[in-house]
């Protein structure tokens, strides 16, 4: 199952590598990231299971490939995507084997991430995003457009907001052909991805990023953290200390971060090349979801409008945390 996407019809935009550099070269722009990185955590509060799906590049990837497979198939009345289906994406996508794709599927169902079309229909019917994952993908949309918007004065987080998941059900699937072609996004920098390959590895980059001094980063080849321990930084995310030991041994080996004093009980640093690793990251996500909010909204299908009716009123389903 592949995702096809319409083409894009508006006024012809820059290539995406220069967008991602005009990016990087604006002085607001780590700023805006350390703004990104804290609603990436704000989201995690609330809703950890569903941050853990997204935390992991692996995860992450067939995570979007699936949301954008399940808006396809609601444009044509289909709902839902069985275990095969799920699987098949993955395979179909070069993300996983079919084991740790079935496992994912199942891990999905038993948190809630998603749930059975029909109640009662067991695991091998189709399923679908539950409603605190409608809420939480429409949000991490948010995240990314208000970014956008500080950079030139958009409103795009507003549109969002307002148009709903007929909006949401559109960009989505065009955001999400996009990373899976992107190179960077699939094959990340040395610094990032020692992070990204584990589970919750994204959410500690995250909070790494976030404890970060803003005012004083930008001139400082190693950036001083607020965590001061392992254990303060795992805590959060309820990961243990040897997991969250590993990855950070993995990143001081290559000099991307260290304690600035005795180890586990001092400041941690970011350096230069780890900062801008996970600037250019969120850059390349940034100019790849402003060319599909562009796409949508020049040309849009909107065909969601009746679809999410139908599906029980899904078009008001991030306006706010479910429950």
């Amino acid at each position: 199952m592949s995702l096809k996407v319409m083409p894009f019809r508006g006024g012809r935009l820059p290539t995406l590598d220069a967008r991602v550099a005009v990016m990087l070269a604006d002085q607001r722009f780590f700023g805006l990231v350390h703004r990104l990185a804290g609603g990436f955590l704000a989201i995690q509060d609330i809703a950890p299971r569903l941050a853990s799906q997204f935390s992991s590049q692996q995860r992450y990837l067939i995570s979007h490939a699936t949301l954008a497979a399940y808006f396809l198939r609601l444009r044509s009345g289909q709902f839902g995507l069985t275990r095969r289906d799920f699987v098949d994406l993955a395979l179909a996508h070069g993300l996983s084997s079919r084991n740790t794709a079935a496992a994912f599927f199942a891990e999905a169902l038993q948190y809630g991430i998603i749930q059975p079309v029909r109640p009662g229909s067991g695991r091998g019917g189709p399923a679908e995003p539950s409603a605190i994952t409608l809420w939480g993908v429409g949000e991490w949309y948010k995240l990314h457009l208000a970014v956008i918007d500080g950079l030139d004065g958009g409103d795009r987080a507003t549109r969002l907001q307002a148009d709903g998941a007929a909006l949401l059900a559109d960009l989505q699937p065009a955001a999400a052909e996009r990373f899976l072609a992107n190179a960077l996004i699939r094959t990340p920098p040395a610094a990032y991805r020692i992070f990204a390959a584990v589970d919750e590895g994204g959410n500690l980059m995250d909070r790494l990023i976030a404890g970060v001094d803003i005012a004083i980063a930008q001139d400082e080849d190693q950036a001083l953290t607020d965590v001061t321990s392992v254990s303060a930084l795992a805590r959060p995310f309820n990961v243990s200390r040897t997991h969250t030991g590993r990855i950070l041994a993995a990143a001081i080996e290559i000099g991307t971060i260290g304690w600035s004093g005795l180890p586990g009980r001092s400041r941690l640093w970011l350096s230069r090349a780890f900062r801008d690793d996970y600037a250019r990251v969120q850059a390349t996500k940034l100019a790849i979801i402003d060319e599909a909010f562009r796409e949508v909204t020049e040309a849009p299908t909107l065909a969601m409008a009746n679809a999410s009716v139908a599906a029980g009123g899904m078009a008001d389903g991030f306006a706010s945390p479910p429950g």
